[in-house]
């Protein structure tokens, strides 16, 4: 009975550890890595947009923007 649950679990663990990712291919691989770089720096990018939208108006300039939202 014990050895059952032993083998069980193992077999669980090695389908929850591989994942889907067995059946990709290196360039799919390279390409989702890829793909999942540029979605985080575009997201950097609105990141600093959002910032510098936010932030105070400058006291040097006698222009002061309005931020939205």
């Amino acid at each position: 009975m014990m050895m059952k649950k032993l083998l069980m679990a193992m077999i669980l663990l090695s389908i929850v550890l591989v994942g889907c990712t067995t059946s990709e291919d290196p360039i799919q691989h390279g390409q989702r890595l890829w793909l999942q770089e540029d979605v985080q720096a575009r997201q950097m990018v609105e990141d600093f947009d959002m910032f510098w939208l936010f932030d105070h108006a400058s006291r040097i300039t006698q222009w002061h923007g309005q931020t939205g939202i």
